[in-house]
């Protein structure tokens, strides 16, 4: 398979997993929102039932998608950042682009595992 390719299918991979991932930030950031100070257990509760189910329904798939998908691309973009020198005017567009995919994809993990965090600790104020 040529290289330029495999850029292809990380950058539509990228796309959908980015396109997943806007499909559930309306839901994430409505439960990120939630009062922690509700009056009464079961507002409590029902709450705490919301968090729970984004976060085990979205936040956590999107981590290990975004994850998962940056893994098997790193090792690849480690090879090329290794055998590659900085050239500003005579670089090869393919890796160049496979690499910021791979750079997009870490941004992406991170941000999203700091979503899970902070549903996890909106899920333990609301215990």
């Amino acid at each position: 398979m040529p290289f330029s390719d495999i850029v292809a299918v990380s950058g539509l991979l990228l796309t959908l997993t980015t396109f997943m991932f806007n499909l559930a930030w309306p839901r994430l950031h409505e439960a990120l929102e939630l009062d922690e100070k509700q009056p009464g257990p079961l507002a409590r509760k029902r709450s705490q039932g919301k968090v729970v189910s984004v976060l085990l329904g979205r936040a956590v798939p999107l981590t290990c998608a975004f994850m998962a998908l940056f893994y098997v691309n790193l090792p690849a973009a480690v090879r090329i950042m290794r055998g590659s020198t900085l050239d500003l005017w005579d670089f090869d567009v393919d890796r160049t682009l496979y690499v910021m995919v791979v750079v997009a994809l870490l941004v992406f993990a991170l941000f999203n595992l700091g979503l899970t965090l902070k549903l996890i600790g909106k899920w333990r104020r609301l215990l």
